[in-house]
């Protein structure tokens, strides 16, 4: 019986972190790419005042995580497009899971010597 109980332990502890990531792409899909791109590129909605931040770039990746936790939470940072996302709905662990998707958007980083 009890090997039962730590398969099933093992099984979640391999498939939360698989849905949670599933879960910040559903996310992010919904509610950054209309702006930010599919891709990241900053490039999702031609009609907007001003330019989406390009999410690849060095000064998006270079920030750190409660940085962007809170840009994307309480819209620190920007000065005419307040993204207030706790404000709309979404919970610190949902905008916590798309920082974590955010960081699959940096360059790869160019290794010395080639």
């Amino acid at each position: 019986m009890w090997k039962l109980f730590a398969a099933c332990g093992l099984l979640l502890v391999i498939l939360l972190p698989v849905r949670a990531a599933d879960d910040a792409q559903a996310l992010f899909n919904a509610k950054c790419s209309p702006c930010h791109g599919v891709s990241g590129d900053g490039k999702g909605h031609a009609g907007l005042k001003i330019k989406p931040a390009d999410l690849r770039s060095d000064a998006v990746q270079k920030l750190t995580d409660e940085e962007l936790f809170k840009t994307i939470a309480y819209g620190v940072g920007h000065k005419e497009y307040p993204h207030g996302f706790i404000e709309r709905g979404l919970n610190a662990e949902q905008i916590s899971g798309l920082v974590v998707y955010l960081r699959k958007f940096a360059r790869p980083t160019k290794k010395a010597g080639k």
